[in-house]
């Protein structure tokens, strides 16, 4: 009797040792199989789709030698011009059509610059003829001009966010140019012999006189184009900083017209810009 229910309680022992080797067995096997992690959602960056864009830029400008019909007939350059440096801001709509090329349509506003120059001129034919510059101005204006471009780009490449890009653009610039003010100076010529009016009105009997006018600015379309290069960094899935130089070229044209009548009498040369810009591109959809 004794001998059984020690084996009796031999079994349950036996029966828990068992389990506890088979479960031991079951983590040590677990231990050589290599853990299945779930791969971490990648974010992607959108690859295509419509955006809208909004900058703010300084211009660095420069203005060809403008130059004006003097009263005799002839083409005269001005002695000496020049314009500011000036504000910019531009809103467009693009579409990036791949990971690499994008377009866009934007409208520019060049805000007020000023523009000083002189020149020095004949004020009859004796004079001309004699080679005595016996006339001199200082002019005084400014333009505003808003561009229309239709602009192309090829992205370089996604380096960790950032991504470089150049481009080219054509188009338009609408150039208002306002009131040239002038003060007109001329001595006296040959013995005595005063300068004949410049305009009506202006007589002059001393040895030099002096008058201020005004001749209306023109306005009108040019041709306009731009290159671009800079670089782009991506601050969310769908918005992009934008930091770039354009090289802005705006075609010649008209400047003033004569102070009596509506003929055009000045010429600027064009007017071109280093711009360097800063904004936002924001894709939509």
């Amino acid at each position: 009797m004794g001998s059984n229910l020690k084996r009796l309680a031999i079994v349950p022992a036996a029966l828990w040792a068992v389990a506890i080797a088979a479960t031991g067995t079951a983590q040590a096997a677990d231990l050589l199989v290599e853990p299945v992690y779930e791969a971490p959602e990648v974010v992607t960056h959108a690859a295509g789709g419509w955006y809208i864009r909004g900058d703010i830029s300084y211009d660095f400008n420069e203005l060809g030698r403008p130059h004006y019909t003097s009263v005799w007939g002839g083409k005269v350059d001005f002695y000496s011009s020049s314009i500011d440096d000036s504000y910019d801001f531009q809103l467009g709509v693009g579409y990036q059509a791949n990971e690499n090329f994008r377009f866009d349509l934007t409208g520019e506003y060049v805000m007020e610059t000023d523009f000083n120059g002189r020149t020095y001129g004949y004020c009859n034919q004796a004079a001309e003829d004699a080679g005595e510059l016996n006339c001199a101005s200082e002019e005084t204006s400014s333009f505003t001009a808003f561009k229309l471009l239709a602009n192309a780009y090829v992205d370089l490449g996604n380096f960790s966010g950032f991504t470089p890009y150049v481009g080219a653009g054509i188009g338009g610039a609408y150039v208002s140019w306002n009131n040239l003010n002038s003060v007109n100076t001329c001595t006296q010529f040959n013995n005595g012999v005063v300068c004949p009016d410049l305009t009506e009105g202006f007589t002059g009997t001393d040895a030099s006189s002096s008058i201020a006018l005004s001749q209306k600015g023109v306005e009108a379309w040019r041709f306009a184009w731009a290159l671009h290069a800079g670089f782009s960094y991506d601050l969310t899935h769908n918005t992009k900083l934008d930091l770039g130089y354009t090289y802005s070229h705006i075609e010649s044209g008209d400047m003033f017209e004569w102070a009596t009548g509506n003929h055009t009498q000045g010429f600027d040369k064009g007017i071109e810009s280093h711009v360097v810009k800063a904004g936002l591109r924001y894709q939509i959809w």
